[in-house]
């Protein structure tokens, strides 16, 4: 049996036209492969806001800096607070400095216990106060309600990027009106009759990490009107050691204070 091999020996430029093909080809599923593991790593803008809500409210621990400011609108005297706390979620404890003007207040919250002195003479008292204690975590656990009020209303929220940061800012004046009133940003003690102004003063911004969708900062202004006039209330803070705050510990002289 005789084998025939048939020999095709094709042309230069058919050659170089296959190579030139193949070259292509890799190119193209190059491209196309960059740009699907590029549409999986763009998110939206429903993706970031969600998945920041999400995360912040499954935030553990946390450094916090606040500064309140408040200016009277009658005769512009202005008072400003600053407040440093530490926070662990569960189970609930708590360090937080209030800064006044004349003084400071130290309040230590733990193990049921909670312990306050001012600044003027250090003397320290240690209660058992569950109903304080539930206000205090109330006040903290109220930014939940905050993040489900963001995540339900995407469409009122405008997102930019700016210095590799996302800015996330209500544009719904009243929203924030009725997180006001509802003390979801004001917290828990402020009874006093009031009326949120709409205006161009009123605002709501987030700065969010965007390689982690945490917080970094908050800001909020409102134009308040109570019975004895207008005061403008803008609140910034600043956020430290997510989910790394370990332990809170009292110092002695509040550990042996005197219930």
């Amino acid at each position: 049996v005789h084998t025939i091999e048939l020999k095709f020996k094709l042309p230069v430029d058919s050659v170089n036209d296959i190579r030139n093909l193949k070259k292509l080809l890799f190119l193209f599923f190059t491209m196309i492969s960059i740009m699907s593991y590029s549409k999986d790593f763009i998110l939206s803008k429903k993706e970031i806001i969600e998945k920041f809500t999400e995360n912040s409210k499954n935030i553990k621990s946390i450094d916090v800096v606040v500064e309140d400011t408040i200016v009277n609108k009658n005769n512009n005297d202005t008072l400003i607070v600053y407040k440093e706390a530490s926070l662990i979620l569960k189970p609930f404890s708590m360090k937080l400095t209030i800064k006044m003007p004349s003084f400071d207040i130290y309040v230590y919250a733990k193990d049921g216990y909670i312990c306050t002195a001012e600044s003027f003479d250090f003397n320290w008292k240690k209660r058992i106060n569950q109903k304080m204690v539930k206000e205090f975590q109330a006040s903290v656990y109220n930014q939940n309600e905050v993040y489900n009020i963001i995540k339900n209303n995407i469409d009122k929220i405008e997102l930019e990027e700016i210095r590799g940061n996302y800015i996330l800012t209500i544009s719904d004046p009243y929203i924030i009106k009725d997180l006001i009133e509802k003390h979801l940003l004001m917290g828990t003690t402020d009874n006093s009759p009031k009326k949120i102004l709409i205006d161009d003063d009123i605002f709501l911004k987030y700065i969010v990490d965007k390689k982690n969708l945490l917080p970094i900062a908050f800001i909020f202004s409102a134009n308040i009107s109570y019975e004895y006039g207008v005061e403008n209330l803008t609140v910034g803070a600043k956020y430290f050691n997510i989910n790394n705050v370990k332990t809170i510990i009292l110092p002695d002289e509040a550990k042996n204070a005197k219930k």
